[in-house]
């Protein structure tokens, strides 16, 4: 996940600044309820603008628990940023969150926790996350396009396919797709980022099979002295995620859903940026333009379609 700040994207703050103060939590809601939910949307618009956007587009009863997935899977995007100086740092703050979800209080103080934890049915398929995030940390470099391909599945598409869960409907196919779509751009968006160190964003996700084929080591990734044979790596990273956006196409009218869903027209925005840059990933320009994102999720709701 490409944190907000390094891209400095803070568009339409004053127009949707209303959501994370206001939005209804459901009848009965508690003042902790509020102040948990207040945490994960400041968190979210923060850091991970894209999802807290999203938010907007899902029905108000669900938003409490979208909130606090989110906010979760930014928690462990930190702890892998943590992982990039200290791999054991990264791992023990992953760990930290296995054995809260494990063993909860009966009134956590963390507030993403305060959310989770009613939620005891989650916490098999947050495990997973956990340990997909924590393959960032232990596991070598990708083998091969599809090692990628599962990574991005096991990430951004299983947090979509959680949240697409929460709101019925079916399309859980659907939202895996466009979660996992939206992860290979975001992979791709990152690979700046993805030497370890600081700032790290996880595991380069060119594949040394990739990598071989096109004469690179992972130095030459970074050194930039190669950038045409970076973005023949990317190029293909790209066509992949084109047909996890593919699957998405079918879909018309979509309901109450739609949300998650959104992964895929956001994927689809980020994806053409980055061909416009002929697939270089150390272009300055593949962040989406001011305002274009709100605009964007808007018409693709009206449209009802991702």
């Amino acid at each position: 996940m490409i944190r907000e700040q390094r891209w400095g994207s803070n568009e339409a703050g004053p127009i949707f600044h209303h959501f994370g103060r206001n939005m209804p939590i459901g009848v009965g809601a508690s003042q902790d309820d509020a102040a948990a939910l207040a945490y994960c949307l400041g968190e979210l618009r923060r850091e991970d603008r894209d999802r807290y956007l999203t938010l907007l587009f899902a029905p108000k009863a669900q938003r409490v628990v979208l909130a606090a997935l989110y906010a979760f899977n930014l928690e462990c995007a930190r702890a892998v940023t943590a992982g990039g100086e200290q791999p054991l740092l990264g791992r023990m703050r992953l760990q930290w969150w296995r054995d809260a979800l494990g063993t909860p209080s009966e009134k956590p103080s963390q507030p993403v926790l305060a959310i989770l934890a009613r939620r005891p049915e989650l916490t098999p398929e947050l495990g997973k996350l956990l340990a997909a995030r924590e393959r960032d940390l232990t596991d070598g470099p990708f083998a091969a396009l599809a090692d990628v391909i599962g990574h991005a599945q096991d990430t951004g598409g299983a947090l979509a396919a959680l949240a697409v869960a929460e709101l019925g409907g079916g399309h859980a196919a659907a939202a895996r797709a466009a979660g996992t779509a939206y992860a290979l751009a975001g992979m791709l968006r990152a690979i700046p980022y993805q030497a370890l160190g600081r700032g790290f964003q996880g595991r380069l996700c060119l594949p040394r099979d990739m990598l071989v084929g096109e004469g690179l080591t992972p130095d030459d990734v970074w050194t930039g002295k190669k950038i045409a044979a970076v973005s023949g790596c990317v190029r293909m990273i790209a066509a992949a995620a084109a047909l996890e956006l593919a699957k998405l196409r079918v879909l018309h009218g979509v309901g109450p859903a739609l949300s998650p869903l959104l992964h895929g027209s956001l994927a689809s925005a980020y994806l053409k940026r980055l061909a416009k840059a002929d697939f270089n990933p150390f272009s300055p320009n593949l962040a989406l333009p001011p305002y274009s994102r709100p605009l964007l999720l808007s018409w693709r709701a009206l449209l009802r379609r991702p």
